[in-house]
């Protein structure tokens, strides 16, 4: 693995990181937990260095050495008594914790501890929740448990109920940037991406099929018509916006694209834009222009357009319709002496 995941839990969360690593020296961890937060906050990677810290042969200043066989081999989920679980399909299935349950009830193999993890646990069918209670209750032996959700009130509240919540803050911005930089997102769309989400998940899926850089860059064309004052604008959505806009979810991040344009346009008006803020660095001179032509009672009439986007979609307007209707209304307001009244 080439991130020790220790590194990557203290990165993320060090506070947390850091008490977690205290419970396990003075002997205090409770026998469940329930991790929640924004995906990619760093649960897991907390959750698997609070079980290196366990069975760790070399710990170094509190801290796993993340080296060691033992530590080795939880990276690889390789470790007999650290058992994970995850959703097989949708959802985490009766029979997956059968398994679980099974493995609470044996003695731990290698030494007098056992880890168990959940992930996702908020997608645990009713069932499977409630056939995992008594033993989360009640663990048999020296086991402890981490279930870890995105959202906790999808998560049954007898589960809650049993388990010590531990709610996980959002990431810096400055983390996410790194984060997704290490991850090999370019450059370019780094700043467009957390501007609509801090979800690494979320994000993971634009990248899919070169989705999300096919859609910035014909975004940033469907701007340059509007700031030429070009009607191609229009035949442009039809032809090349609307064959990779498939779905609500993707319309929905559509928007939020280009509010974040616009975004930019109103920030270089007040100069508050600085060159590593922003969000469509391909077409900058094009921002630059609109800045210039664009007076401010303009700019924010077309991003109260774009913002009003939303409230078409609630009322099933067809989005092709929605889109097509905002650029019209923008390159009249481009073409007039708009003064907001």
């Amino acid at each position: 693995m080439e991130q020790n995941i220790v590194n990557v839990a203290e990165t993320k969360q060090p506070t947390i990181f850091k008490q977690f690593m205290n419970l396990v020296k003075r002997n205090e961890l409770s026998h469940a937990y329930l991790f929640t937060g924004e995906d990619g906050a760093g649960q897991f990677s907390v959750a698997m260095g609070v079980a290196m810290r366990l069975f760790c042969t070399n710990v170094q200043n509190g801290i796993p050495c993340g080296q060691c066989p033992e530590c080795r081999r939880i990276m690889n989920y390789d470790h007999p008594d650290v058992v994970m679980t995850k959703p097989d399909g949708l959802s985490i299935k009766v029979d997956q914790i059968r398994h679980v349950k099974s493995e609470f009830t044996k003695s731990a193999m290698e030494g007098s501890k056992k880890v168990f993890i959940i992930s996702e646990a908020e997608k645990m069918t009713t069932g499977a929740a409630n056939s995992l209670l008594k033993f989360i209750e009640e663990p048999t032996g020296n086991v402890v448990s981490f279930l870890i959700s995105k959202n906790r009130n999808l998560v049954l509240p007898t589960i809650i109920s049993r388990t010590q919540v531990v709610e996980f803050p959002s990431l810096s911005k400055k983390l996410m940037v790194e984060e997704l930089k290490s991850s090999g997102v370019k450059p370019s769309e780094v700043n467009l991406m957390i501007s609509i989400t801090n979800s690494m998940d979320e994000i993971n899926e634009w990248l899919k099929d070169d989705w999300f850089e096919n859609t910035q860059r014909l975004l940033e064309k469907w701007f340059t018509y509007l700031v030429k004052s070009d009607a191609m604008a229009m035949p442009f959505i039809q032809m090349s916006l609307m064959p990779l806009i498939t779905n609500k979810e993707r319309q929905r991040i559509v928007i939020s694209m280009m509010i974040s344009l616009f975004d930019d346009v109103l920030q270089m008006k007040y100069e508050t834009l600085s060159a590593d803020q922003v969000k469509y660095p391909g077409i900058l001179e094009q921002t630059k222009q609109a800045a210039t032509k664009w007076n401010n009672d303009q700019v924010l009439a077309m991003l109260d357009e774009l913002l009003n986007m939303n409230s078409s979609m609630n009322v099933n307007v067809n989005f092709q319709n929605i889109i097509e209707s905002v650029t019209l209304k923008i390159l009249t307001i481009s073409q007039s002496e708009f003064v907001k009244g």
